[in-house]
């Protein structure tokens, strides 16, 4: 299967609407183990001083691979994302959009589901979390609060940058 590049690096790829997942069973079963390896959930909280309470919540999904084959693939068959590539040569596709995130990314894994334990664990607390931006709950100090406690299930190899003391000072 040949993919399709397109020059629009860093773009998003299309308008989102309400669609069904269509694609192929076979396509769909190979991305979701793609991402169950190499894929990521993430969350963060990033210092803003022109925000009410000074922070954004930043939600992503993205794979990255030295080959830009399969972030393309990615890409193209999630009509949405954007494609990057670091200093380094790595690619990546990703998903920032909170819109694309509960239109497409999570339909896609619910059809296809993420076969490794952690993978699944971590891809079900990110859910919560985007259903909690997504309702705009993450503006009051409960949702916040609530965004905190569940990232804390998400384990990470590294010290997290900012502690929740100095996060919620600020509601």
């Amino acid at each position: 299967m040949a993919v399709k590049k397109s020059n629009r690096r860093g773009q998003s790829a299309g308008k989102t609407s309400n669609r069904k997942i269509n694609i192929p069973e076979k396509l769909g079963y190979y991305l979701s183990g793609f991402a169950d390896g190499e894929g990521s959930f993430n969350v963060s909280l990033i210092k803003r001083g022109d925000y009410k309470y000074k922070w954004k919540v930043g939600l992503s999904f993205n794979v990255s691979q030295k080959d830009d084959t399969i972030p393309y693939l990615f890409r193209n068959t999630m009509k949405c994302g954007t494609i990057r590539y670091r200093k380094d040569g790595i690619c990546y596709f990703e998903v920032r959009r909170v819109k694309d995130l509960v239109q497409i990314v999570i339909p896609f894994f619910r059809t296809f589901p993420l076969l490794s334990r952690n993978k699944k664990n971590v891809f079900n607390v990110f859910c919560q979390i985007v259903q909690i931006v997504d309702k705009k709950k993450h503006l009051e100090k409960e949702g916040i609060k609530e965004i905190l406690r569940l990232r804390d299930l998400i384990r990470v190899s590294r010290k997290r940058k900012y502690s929740k003391r100095e996060i919620l000072k600020f509601y």
